[in-house]
């Protein structure tokens, strides 16, 4: 049983990772002695992350993860230019803060591109390189909203509910080749997103921070832990669950 964390440098994926949550699980990783490989659609945001972190075990590659037809590309060159993949985590997505009335089509097709079906594609890619090795860990960021229905969030509570399907669909048809596929159900996280959502809105702020048990909102900090945790082999035996880290939203009121 391992105490501490050491991936020995296996390469990790992490997805839409130059900031934010995304960026917190990607430095836990490299801490933990991982190789990381970022990738994001913002170029800028990228090299801003190369320069703060400047490790030679964080590679960086952009990447739009609606350009399905890249994506096998993407991952045979990560393969080729850094290493077999051990592990994907799945956190780019966007959110889409609308009443259901007033997302337009062009929306839902967006957000359902970004947040199920590139994730779909970039899970399918890795899970072909996975197999043979019969080892392989994915973690996926869903969200409350994958547990629950959030007001005026229609498109985001559908494709953090398919999240959860998907992780578990994964975990079923891979566990066989001892890949295993869990997700992490964020709550309120002290983000750019969430303080985007929040901004404007004292009436729902104060109706959010009355439901936390806890005193604050999280930090990305507390989904970086556990993403380091699933991704080890001290969770060897932790296939198809979902970890809500919401500070006792989803329990409490």
């Amino acid at each position: 049983m391992e105490t501490t964390y050491d991936f020995n440098k296996k390469v990790i994926i992490v997805t839409g990772a130059a900031r934010g949550l995304g960026l917190a699980q990607a430095k836990a990783l490299l801490a933990a002695n991982a190789t990381v490989v970022i990738t994001d659609i913002d170029g800028e945001s990228l090299e801003q992350t190369q320069k703060e972190l400047n490790s030679p075990d964080v590679h960086f590659y952009k990447h739009n993860i609606k350009e399905f037809e890249s994506t096998k590309t993407l991952v045979d060159t990560i393969e080729s230019d850094v290493g077999k993949i051990h592990g994907l985590v799945n956190n780019a997505g966007v959110h889409l803060k609308k009443p259901i009335w007033d997302v337009s089509l062009e929306e839902w097709q967006n957000i359902n591109d970004i947040n199920v079906t590139g994730l779909f594609m970039i899970s399918r890619e890795v899970i072909k390189k996975m197999m043979p090795r019969k080892r392989g860990a994915i973690v996926n960021v869903s969200s409350m909203g994958g547990l629950m229905a959030l007001p005026s969030a229609a498109g985001y509570v559908t494709t953090k509910t398919a999240v959860v399907g998907l992780t578990r669909s994964i975990a079923v048809d891979c566990g066989e080749f001892n890949i295993r596929c869990n997700a992490i159900c964020p709550g309120f996280i002290d983000t750019e997103m969430t303080r985007k959502i929040l901004a404007g809105d004292p009436k729902r702020a104060e109706k959010i921070n009355g439901r936390i048990p806890m005193p604050r909102l999280g930090l990305g900090e507390d989904i970086a832990a556990a993403t380091v945790y699933l991704c080890s082999e001290n969770a060897s035996y932790v296939n198809g669950q979902l970890l809500p880290i919401d500070g006792g939203f989803s329990v409490g009121f």
